[in-house]
């Protein structure tokens, strides 16, 4: 796999799309072209398995790429029967080797380009998810685990805390059903208020993706990787 992965991607594609069926490679590319960094979601400390498998669901559904997973005294567990797969086809950036390191994972978002803004249930905010502007630039929204929620510290270094509306008596929704909701609405609103290039992946970005759903995309792709290096 080393071996593969120093190749430049043009090669890897080359190698690859032999041993896969045409009908795979033009659903990839149709898909590929309508992945966005614009938004991107983190996850602080979620524990339990089904709502982190959920959340990255709904990220691939929604066509969003990127996923942060910041596991503070929790580790990042999901069940792919949930995820349904989707797993293969995100970019994970997962910060996990400090005691706590939400302060690493904003650092990086920020160095990334990201707004960060803070999910919380309770009303009182700053903004309501509604009054988000991604043509302002990209946005990253953090989600905390179901009760506790987020951190303190997450809460209050952010740019700007977010709440989604509500009507009824109870609180809130879990994580998952608050993270399907944002990424709908942000979704719709990149598609509606940004052109193509702003929105879509770089190429030199869409080529490496390309090349890693390739691989995902093979059967055996341990041997046929052996066969061909």
């Amino acid at each position: 796999m080393e071996a593969f992965l120093a190749l430049p991607p043009e090669r890897r594609i080359e190698l690859l799309l032999p041993f896969v069926n045409d009908n795979r490679v033009e659903t990839l590319r149709n898909v590929l072209a309508k992945r966005t960094r614009r938004v991107t979601i983190a996850l602080e400390n979620i524990f339990h398995s089904q709502n982190a498998s959920a959340v990255v669901r709904s990220c691939e559904c929604f066509g969003i790429q990127d996923l942060t997973v910041i596991e503070n005294s929790n580790p990042f567990l999901a069940s792919n029967g949930v995820a349904r797969g989707a797993f293969k086809w995100l970019t994970y950036h997962r910060f996990g080797s400090e005691e706590f390191n939400t302060p690493a994972a904003y650092a990086d978002l920020r160095q990334r380009g990201y707004t960060i803004v803070a999910a919380s249930p309770h009303p009182g905010h700053d903004i309501s998810l509604y009054d988000i502007d991604v043509a302002k630039g990209p946005v990253a929204v953090v989600f905390g685990a179901e009760k506790v929620g987020l951190s303190r510290w997450a809460m209050d270094n952010a740019d700007v805390r977010m709440v989604i509306p509500m009507c009824g008596l109870t609180e809130s929704l879990n994580i998952s059903a608050s993270a399907a909701i944002t990424l709908s609405h942000l979704r719709q609103e990149v598609d509606r208020k940004l052109t193509p290039e702003e929105r879509m992946l770089p190429e030199d970005d869409r080529r490496e993706i390309f090349s890693h759903w390739l691989l995902a995309s093979i059967r055996d792709a341990h041997n046929v990787l052996t066969r061909i290096l």
